[in-house]
């Protein structure tokens, strides 16, 4: 029995000085290994593009943003050529509409999905000329030609 104390006294003494090589404490430093996992990020492969939302509006250019046209109502002189771009998301179709609401015959169809451009060279005469987005009827503008 006394062997026993003795020896267990021994495996503790061991266990308390192995455990007490560092100060009271303090908790051993380790610097990971890099494993394949670890591997710094990769940047991705195509490079993500500016914003076209940013984009000027030069002149006789209605912008298509947030669901709005951008002038809502534009002047231009006889014989000009308007352009509307779409920096929405989703896509839009320009439907032009006579005085009494009536669709006519001149539309951006094929339908003008994002970032893609539309014109229309049809303001010969002096007038108003009302549209609206076929898909989104609630987005409606004039087009005034002196």
């Amino acid at each position: 029995m006394r062997s026993f104390v003795v020896v267990s006294m021994l495996v503790l003494a061991a266990v308390i000085v192995t455990g007490c090589t560092q100060p009271l404490g303090v908790q051993p430093t380790q610097t990971p290994s890099p494993t394949p996992s670890m591997s710094p990020v990769q940047p991705p492969l195509t490079p993500v593009p500016t914003p076209i939302s940013q984009a000027p509006v030069s002149a006789n250019t209605i912008a298509i943003r947030n669901f709005a046209f951008d002038p809502q109502t534009l002047t231009v002189n006889a014989g000009s050529t308007v352009r509307w771009v779409n920096y929405d998301s989703v896509t839009h179709r320009i439907v032009f509409i006579d005085t009494a609401g009536r669709d006519i015959d001149v539309d951006s169809s094929p339908l003008l999905s994002a970032s893609q451009s539309w014109s229309s060279s049809k303001f010969d005469k002096p007038g108003t000329y009302s549209y609206y987005c076929k898909i989104h009827p609630e987005m409606t503008g004039t087009v005034i030609v002196v």
